[in-house]
Parts: C-alpha cells; sequence; structure tokens
C-alpha cells in the first residue's frame, strides 16, 4: 500500500477511499472543508448555515464516492456539490435567515470563520450581488481558476471575469474610507 500524503493528488485520494482506506477521506476533508466552508458561508451568510451544509456535502462524499465522474477536476465538483447544497439550504430556510437578520443591527455578530477574514471586509463581500459573491469567494478563498469558477457556476469565461473585477471594484470603493484612516492614523 502507497502511502497518502499532502502532495497525493484528489482523485488518487478518492481511489485509496473507495478501496476503503479511511485515511484518505480524512486527507480529502482536511485539503477541502475550510475552503467548502467560506464558499457556503459567502452564499448562506450564516456561520451555522455554512457549517451544517459543509458537514451534508463531505457525508455525501463519505456515502458516494462515486458519485464523482472524472469529467471536471474534484475540485470542482466538489464545489458545485457546495453550491447546490447551499441553494438548497437556501431555499429551505430563506425565511428563517430573512428574520435572523431583521434582529441584527448591520455590523454586529459578524462571523468570522477562519480568524483572518476582517469584519469590515466581511460585511462588504456580504453586501455584493450573488454572483459576484460567489466568483469571488471562489477565486480568492478557495483559490479556484477563473475557468473552474466558470465551471462550478455554469457562467461563461467573460462573465466570470466581469463579476470577478466588478467585485474587487465595489470592495475597493467600500472599504477606501477605512483604508484612508488607517494609512492616515
Amino acid at each position: 500500500m502507497s502511502r497518502i500524503g499532502n502532495d497525493t493528488s484528489d482523485e488518487s485520494l478518492l481511489v485509496a477511499f473507495r478501496e476503503g482506506r479511511e485515511e484518505a477521506f480524512t486527507q480529502l476533508f482536511r485539503r477541502y472543508s475550510k475552503r467548502i466552508f467560506g464558499y457556503v458561508l459567502g452564499i448562506v451568510s450564516d456561520s451555522d448555515i455554512a457549517d451544517d451544509v459543509t458537514q451534508k456535502v463531505f457525508v455525501k462524499l463519505a456515502r458516494r464516492p462515486e458519485a464523482y465522474s472524472p469529467m471536471a477536476s474534484f475540485s470542482s465538483w466538489l464545489h458545485r456539490v457546495a453550491r447546490n447544497a447551499a441553494l438548497d439550504a437556501l431555499k429551505s430556510c430563506s425565511r428563517q435567515v430573512a428574520l435572523e437578520e431583521l434582529g441584527h443591527e448591520s455590523g454586529t455578530s459578524i462571523p468570522d470563520p477562519f480568524n483572518t477574514i476582517q469584519p469590515l471586509l466581511f460585511t462588504a463581500i456580504q453586501k455584493l450581488e450573488g454572483a459576484q459573491r460567489e466568483a469571488l469567494v471562489l477565486r480568492e478563498y478557495s483559490e479556484l481558476s477563473y475557468r473552474e469558477i466558470a465551471e462550478i457556476t455554469g457562467r461563461t469565461l467573460a462573465t466570470v471575469k466581469q463579476d470577478i473585477f466588478q467585485a474587487r471594484q465595489f470592495l475597493r470603493k467600500e472599504l477606501a474610507p477605512y483604508l484612508e484612516r488607517t494609512e492616515i492614523g
């Protein structure tokens, strides 16, 4: 049996998991769980829901590893599964999320999943239009290529590039007052 390491390809890990090697699944989970959580959080805007959806994505993978077929990269496929699960979660609990958001003042109780996202940036990202937010989160936090993002979202490559460009422009404008204050002070 070959050793499973950090440099083992996703596809090799999936084959090893299908053969019964649990450590292969653990490696896939370690490799993708934070990325999937961050991506889903960008869609649903609620850390509890994002956590639930992330768990469902990995449960689905654990129960049906054969669902992945190598027509796309494993990463693209996993993000597509996460996207569908997140959209389903939004549909099933959209009223509940809307009611919860009405109870919070803007800018408070901002989830910070990895202690690296500044609260102001997170708030600004949540203000983005859905397609722009999704494309930006996939690019910046899941570190996917523009082509992979187009695959996942079903949008053209040009549209994805435009969405990310517009999202970055919006964030620059939205964060400019705060950045100017920190440069002066």
